[in-house]
C-alpha cells in the first residue's frame, strides 16, 4: 500500500496576522475615557492601561505620555466636528444635533474632554482649538449686510464667539441625559434659541443697516 504523500509548505513561516494600529489605539482611547470617567482626573497611566487591558509598555506605545492620550481625546472631538459640520444646513441648531448623535456612538471621549478635565488651565489651549471650531462656523451667521456701519469685521469675529459655553455645556447634559428631555425636544428647543440667538446678536454688533435694524425692535 503506497504510503500518503506528505505536503510541505514551501510558503515558509506563517507570518503573524498585522495589528491594525489605529483600530488598537481607538479601543484604548474608549477604555482610558471610561477609566477617567471612573476615577476622575487624577486617574494614573496604570489604571488607564489595565482598563484597556494592555501591559503598560503596548499602552505606552500607543500613547508615550499622559498628554499624548488627554490631547488625543480633545483630538478626536476635533475630528468629529469637522466631519459633523461637512453637512448641508438643516435648521437652527444643526449642527450641534449632528455631532450629539455622532458623540452618542461614545459619550466616554466627549465627556472625559469636556467635563472631567473642564478647568484645567493646562489644556485650555486645546478647549480654544475646539471652541475655534464652534467660532469659524457661528462666523456664517454674522456676514454683514451691505450697509452695516463701518468696522463690521472685527464685530463679525466676536459675534461668532458669544455662544461658545453653551453649546458644549448643552452636549455634556445631552451625552448625561441629565436635562430631563427627549431627543426631539432638545432639538426643537435648542434650536429656537440659536435662532433667536442669532438675530439678538446681529442687531447687538450691528451687522445689519441702521434702517433694517430699527424696523425689527
Amino acid at each position: 500500500m503506497a504510503r500518503p504523500v506528505q505536503r510541505t509548505n514551501d510558503a515558509g513561516p506563517r507570518a503573524k496576522p498585522r495589528v491594525d494600529k489605529e483600530a488598537r489605539k481607538a479601543d484604548y482611547l474608549r477604555a482610558a475615557a471610561k477609566a477617567f470617567l471612573a476615577k476622575g482626573a487624577s486617574a494614573s497611566m496604570q489604571d488607564v492601561a489595565d482598563a484597556a487591558g494592555a501591559p503598560k509598555p503596548v499602552f505606552y506605545r500607543i500613547f508615550p505620555s499622559r498628554a499624548d492620550l488627554i490631547e488625543s481625546f480633545f483630538q478626536h472631538i476635533h475630528d468629529v466636528m469637522l466631519h459633523t459640520q461637512q453637512g448641508k444646513w438643516d435648521g437652527y441648531g444643526w449642527a450641534l444635533r449632528v455631532l450629539y448623535l455622532e458623540a452618542k456612538k461614545e459619550p466616554e471621549i466627549f465627556l472625559v474632554a469636556l467635563k472631567t478635565f473642564r478647568g484645567d488651565p493646562a489644556l485650555e489651549p486645546l478647549r480654544e482649538k475646539l471652541l475655534g471650531v464652534i467660532h469659524a462656523q457661528a462666523a456664517g451667521f454674522f456676514q454683514p449686510a451691505p450697509g452695516a456701519p463701518f468696522g463690521s469685521a472685527d464685530r463679525v469675529a466676536k459675534a461668532s464667539k458669544t455662544i461658545s459655553s453653551l453649546a458644549f455645556d448643552t452636549l455634556v447634559s445631552w451625552l448625561e441625559d441629565s436635562d430631563g428631555l427627549s431627543d426631539e425636544k432638545r432639538f426643537v428647543w435648542y434650536g429656537r434659541i440659536i435662532r433667536e440667538w442669532r438675530k439678538a446678536t446681529r442687531e447687538a454688533y450691528d451687522l445689519d443697516p441702521p434702517e433694517k435694524t430699527d424696523k425689527k425692535s
